[in-house]
């Protein structure tokens, strides 16, 4: 007997939709069966490309309600991603939620108590907990007693044309931040995946090259205190001209760890490099397909979500944090 698919839909039919529609599409788990975007002729060429049977929606709301999905994939600009994740939980639907899981303080513990008291899960998309290089840097920190210190530095180019792109894009109300929210916030979820709960951040912000075009920063520095004492310092800035460029580095008792990029250094010798066809920009990494798989598998077995809100909170709560630092400590 053939097993039954899980019903799909997806919101937001932009730039990184192609990464979970094309992970979606080869999934045998899975069936794509609706695609919404308030320009639906986004969602009408994403139909094209990944699902000719989906139907296509301009409103999230009357798409749930009418489909009445399994699960919804949340590719939509920040603003609409708690909001948007809260009401598919409360009627027992899915989310698999692009970050950043929320955009404000105050709709965190709102979507945490969503994912509590719904029959559904919550995954929230950071993907690259799943890259190569990632997983093996654990296995090998693990058997070395674990992290001392870490540094990671973000140095990425984000031009004027690519926050004209998108009328959301470099402005509070609606991206909520600049390189902290969006860029760099999956090298501080990384910190926290090596390092635990963090307790205290001091950190300043900067807008060094769109003046007058972002109301946001495009750079930013850290200092992050765990709950043990260890601390974690990052640099991150989208001003950097010439590529996207992230370096984590971790120090444990015997050795010094390095992921660059698609590389895992060990003593400054390579000792793996992840090869893959990047779907889009190769700063995405090679994970999406892989936590959507998870995600789909743990629905299944009734196993816990693979990136549940409890632990995505942290790398939001710790830029949150960043921005009302001003370079003194805040809790966090």
């Amino acid at each position: 007997m053939e097993k039954k698919k899980f019903r799909v839909a997806l919101v937001g039919c932009g730039v990184i939709a192609p990464n979970h529609l094309s992970a979606l599409a080869d999934l045998d788990e899975t069936e794509i069966v609706a695609l919404c975007d308030i320009r639906p002729e986004r969602a009408e060429r994403r139909r094209e490309e990944f699902a000719p049977a989906a139907q296509v929606f301009d409103d999230y709301s009357r798409m749930l309600r009418e489909v009445k999905p399994d699960a919804v994939h949340i590719a939509t600009p920040h603003y609409l991603h708690a909001p948007m994740a809260i009401e598919a939980l409360d009627m027992g639907i899915h989310v698999f939620l692009e970050k950043p899981m929320a955009m404000k303080p105050e709709e965190i513990p709102a979507l945490l108590a969503a994912e509590q008291r719904s029959s559904a899960k919550l995954c929230v998309c950071f993907q690259n907990r799943f890259n190569l290089p990632v997983k093996e840097a654990g296995r090998r920190i693990a058997e070395d007693g674990g992290v001392i210190s870490a540094f990671a530095s973000v140095a990425w180019e984000r031009s004027e044309s690519y926050y004209r792109s998108g009328d959301w894009r470099g402005k509070q109300e609606t991206e909520g931040g600049g390189v902290l929210i969006n860029q760099a916030i999956h090298t501080i979820d990384l910190l926290c995946y090596f390092l635990g709960k963090p307790k205290i951040v001091e950190a300043t912000t900067a807008n060094h090259h769109l003046r007058g075009v972002i109301e946001v920063e495009d750079t930013a520095e850290a200092r992050i205190t765990f709950e043990d004492g260890r601390i974690a310092c990052l640099y991150a800035t989208t001003a950097f001209p010439g590529g996207d460029f992230t370096n984590i580095l971790l120090r444990t008792k015997n050795h010094r760890l390095e992921i660059r990029g698609n590389r895992l250094l060990v003593d400054d010798e390579i000792v793996l490099t992840e090869q893959f066809d990047p779907l889009g920009k190769a700063c995405y990494g090679s994970g999406h397909a892989k936590l959507i798989a998870a995600f789909y598998r743990a629905i299944a077995e009734g196993k816990d979500s693979p990136v549940p809100g409890t632990s995505a909170q942290y790398a939001l709560r710790i830029l949150l944090a960043a921005y009302r630092s001003g370079g003194e400590p805040v809790e966090i």
